[in-house]
């Protein structure tokens, strides 16, 4: 157990690539049990006027609530803010990361704060939407080609003129 340790870290999403702060304190450390030693101390001893084997349990109290506090912490810093991307829901079940994903970029697609991000799910939809618009021109194309093609089909054909061989006569029998 460390005396102090470090709070935050810099990290790489592993879906988006993004670069990010991520708080790498997983548990409480010896700080936040001498905090917690010190609040116990401090409020045993204004509430009840000397020390007093209560403190004891405010202590434990303490001590499970900022563990669980630091662990919530930690845990939902966890997830990308940029892609939804939960490296611990992937190492479990990546088929869940990738709901996760899906359900996060269907949720902010609606909203225009999001389009102004620097999110890879932006990027990703502005290629998905470009081969749309060029999959449609292609497709209003062929149509423009075979409507083309089927008038010039359903069109009467022009009369070819007949030719008559210059070395026989119109008159010989």
């Amino acid at each position: 157990m460390k005396l102090i340790s470090r709070l935050r870290g810099r990290c790489f999403c592993a879906f988006c690539k993004a670069d990010r702060k991520v708080y790498v304190k997983k548990h409480v450390d010896l700080t936040n049990v001498v905090a917690a030693v010190l609040l116990a101390m401090i409020v045993g001893q204004a509430y009840w006027g000397e020390p007093d084997p209560r403190a004891l349990m405010l202590f434990c109290l303490t001590i499970v609530g900022s563990e669980i506090l630091i662990y919530m912490r930690w845990r939902s810093s966890l997830i990308c803010s940029l892609c939804g991307f939960d490296p611990v829901v992937y190492k479990r079940s990546p088929q869940d990361a990738a709901r996760m994903v899906r359900a996060f970029f269907a949720e902010k697609q609606d909203n225009p704060d999001f389009w102004l991000t620097r999110s890879p799910l932006v990027e990703r939809k502005r290629q998905m939407r470009a081969q749309e618009r060029k999959a449609a021109d292609h497709k209003a194309l062929e149509a423009h080609t075979l409507a083309r093609r089927s008038r010039t089909l359903s069109a009467p054909p022009i009369a070819a003129p007949v030719k008559t061989s210059s070395l026989a006569s119109p008159k010989s029998p």
